[in-house]
């Protein structure tokens, strides 16, 4: 079975950006973290779009959901200037097996043991621009990976506001903890305390795995 724990909290950078979604029915979970300096519109409108056409194109392939979520936003654009871009970064969880899907720079990552692995491709260019995000450009490519969980493993997604803190040293302090949920809130805290400079949005969606 799967434990479950998401939390997102607006900084003080810029208007709230990041949306989450936690459907553990459908075992499907997601951060979008709306690109502040859009080239139309507002990065909300924009994520608040994609976790809501995720939820209704999913229907076990995820890289086609999000393939299908960037066309439709890319169509959509054309027409509401209201609607900015925005990363997506997804895991589906199915018989325990985990799928990952990603559009941009949102981190995942999995904690087996004592080692902790990255599970997304940033879409960067040497200069730290993102290359890729939903609504732009017209032709993306959804990077993808799965693999088979195992009993105890935690599945972390993120937003990049929380992303300087997610460390090996500092995440295997957390393993130890009883409740999924106080997992998230340390992370949410621990992002809190250590602001690099630019207090962005801080979302985080935890689950583990827990054979009984």
């Amino acid at each position: 079975m799967l434990e479950v724990a998401a939390r997102s909290i607006p900084g003080s950078a810029h208007p709230y950006e990041d949306r989450i979604l936690a459907d553990d029915k459908v075992g499907l979970f997601a951060v979008a973290d709306g690109v502040t300096h859009s080239s139309q519109g507002s990065g909300a409108v924009a994520a608040e779009l994609a976790l809501s056409l995720l939820r209704e194109y999913f229907s076990g392939d995820l890289v086609a959901a999000i393939g299908k979520v960037h066309q439709i936003a890319v169509r959509r654009r054309e027409e509401d200037s209201t609607i900015g871009e925005t990363t997506l970064t997804a895991v589906a969880v199915d018989e325990g097996r985990l799928l990952v899907g990603n559009v941009g720079d949102s981190p995942a990552y999995l904690v087996r043991a004592k080692n902790m692995r990255g599970l997304i491709q940033e879409d960067k260019s040497p200069h730290g621009y993102i290359t890729q995000v939903i609504g732009y450009p017209e032709t993306i490519h959804v990077h993808s990976t799965s693999l088979q969980l195992k009993d105890q493993d935690m599945v972390i997604v993120a937003s990049d506001g929380v992303e300087h803190v997610l460390r090996v040293s500092f995440v295997h302090q957390l393993l130890s903890m009883p409740e999924v949920s106080e997992v998230v809130d340390s992370i949410i805290q621990e992002a809190k305390a250590r602001v690099t400079g630019y207090d962005d949005d801080k979302s985080v969606i935890v689950l583990r795995v827990v054979e009984r």
